[in-house]
């Protein structure tokens, strides 16, 4: 079994820019997803927009939660 495609953003500064853009595109018209590795981004930085994200989905399911108890008049 072919495992997902793991993408090394130090690659896009050299020789082997074309082969890495090569793989994103390939990731993306047959994954459609990756994992990217060597990105620079902070692990903090992920974390906070890990749990921002997990936040806002949590408000617009309650929102939703709500608006439909709502209009069955429960």
């Amino acid at each position: 079994m072919e495992s997902f495609p793991v993408i090394n953003m130090e690659n896009l500064n050299g020789e082997k820019r074309a082969i890495t853009m090569d793989k994103i595109k390939d990731a993306c018209e047959n994954w459609g997803f990756f994992e990217l590795v060597n990105h620079g981004i902070p692990p903090e930085l992920m974390d906070t927009v890990e749990r921002m994200t997990k936040e806002h989905y949590k408000k617009c399911m309650e929102h939703r939660f709500r608006e439909l108890v709502a209009s069955k008049g429960l």
